[in-house]
């Protein structure tokens, strides 16, 4: 135990974010691995930060520890995920193993005494470096389904211990461990006009267009005619061999002429960055329909690292003698793709749908401070803590 204390503490190779070890970690389960969510599913108000692997839809199945390391940290909770096992490893990664039904040996221990010493359900502890370490293989808890679970599965995440960011599990190696050669599905294709002089197929609003899909398996849409800034958004998601389920995208790239436009790609990301998650979506639509649609544009720029827009943040201007083509490209891991080709015209045909008009006299703009008065009571909105909350 000696030994592996000073192999795993007294190390000097750091991986680089860059390189990104692929044959360093093992699966956390022995059971055929199927995906119930991946990486970068947009969820309510957050991204997900990792993988949740099927369980069989049972409790109990042993969790391994992916790689030599020891216990950072141990949460237990009624909500998030619930029951959680942390493990730093040397090369400067943190595994984290979520919803499970109970720890293992010096992990249950520390478990039960914790409970017995707080007299509280929910706990969280902070292990030293040479309290619990653990080998690759080693069983350090059983699957479980508490927290926010609804089902018995497995939550598991790779983090940067470092800056904490967390990173789409693929980059391990994890994608060998699964098949995939479907591509990614595009249900709808919506266009948003997106200031007072814009038009979009005669409307005002945003448009739903029409898709039709080609013998050679890509897609293109009707033809938009429109004029002014104009802004494009998809309902898409991914698929997998194992199931029918719908999984979020990895990829997503589009062009105009040629030339990239917009780009997100889920490689990795801060917590601190999943509040702009509402910005990302069309949330007005999501709050109506629950729809969520993927905004390929920024009217209003955000700090989200997964992006990568062009100079127009993905905006396209529609003027005199604009006739252009656009195009969507949705990729998965694997590198499976599903086009879609979007003519654009411009046209001077005016609006037959005019813009929704919001009625409210409680207005609050993200890029100024706002206050509200009603009877004794009053409410004040203050521009940088709107942003950070509503974005």
């Amino acid at each position: 135990m000696k030994f592996l204390y000073f192999l795993l503490f007294s190390t000097t190779v750091i991986f680089a974010q860059s390189n990104y070890p692929k044959d360093y970690f093992r699966s956390p389960l022995d059971i055929p691995m199927k995906l119930a969510g991946n990486f970068g599913e947009i969820r309510p108000n957050h991204f997900h930060a990792g993988f949740d692997f099927r369980t069989m839809q049972k409790e109990g199945f042993n969790i391994y520890a992916v790689a030599d390391g020891y216990v950072s940290r141990i949460k237990i909770s009624t909500f998030g995920n619930g029951k959680t096992i942390y493990i730093d490893h040397p090369n400067g990664y943190t595994s984290v193993y979520g919803h499970l039904q109970k720890g293992v040996g010096k992990i249950e221990e520390l478990i039960k005494k914790t409970h017995y010493q707080e007299q509280s359900y929910e706990i969280e502890i902070f292990p030293k470096p040479n309290e619990i370490l653990v080998t690759k293989g080693e069983i350090i808890a059983l699957s479980g389904n508490t927290g926010s679970s609804e089902g018995p599965h497995l939550h598991f995440e790779f983090r940067d211990t470092k800056s904490e960011k967390v990173i789409n599990p693929y980059f391990f190696g994890f994608d060998s461990f699964m098949k995939d050669t479907k591509k990614p599905q595009i249900s709808s294709l919506i266009v948003y006009p997106l200031d007072e002089n814009s038009v979009v197929n005669q409307s005002k609003r945003s448009v739903t267009v029409n898709l039709s899909l080609q013998p050679n398996g890509t897609y293109v849409s009707q033809a938009i005619t429109a004029k002014g800034r104009i802004g494009f958004g998809i309902q898409a998601h991914d698929v997998f061999d194992f199931s029918y389920d719908k999984y979020g995208l990895y990829k997503v790239q589009t062009f105009l002429n040629g030339s990239p436009s917009f780009g997100c790609q889920f490689d990795t990301f801060s917590f601190d960055e999943t509040k702009h998650i509402n910005a990302f979506i069309d949330f007005y639509r999501y709050r109506k329909t629950k729809q969520k649609v993927q905004k390929l544009f920024m009217k209003n720029p955000f700090p989200l690292s997964i992006l990568h827009p062009d100079f127009e943040n993905g905006i396209i201007n529609v003027s005199n003698n604009f006739t252009n083509l656009y195009r969507i490209e949705l990729s998965d891991f694997y590198g499976n793709t599903t086009l879609v080709s979007v003519p654009i015209q411009y046209s001077t045909v005016e609006a037959t749908i005019q813009e929704e008009i919001v009625k409210t006299k409680y207005f609050v703009r993200a890029k100024t401070d706002s206050n509200f008065e009603k009877d004794n009571g009053s409410v004040f909105f203050r521009q940088e803590l709107f942003m950070m909350i509503f974005i």
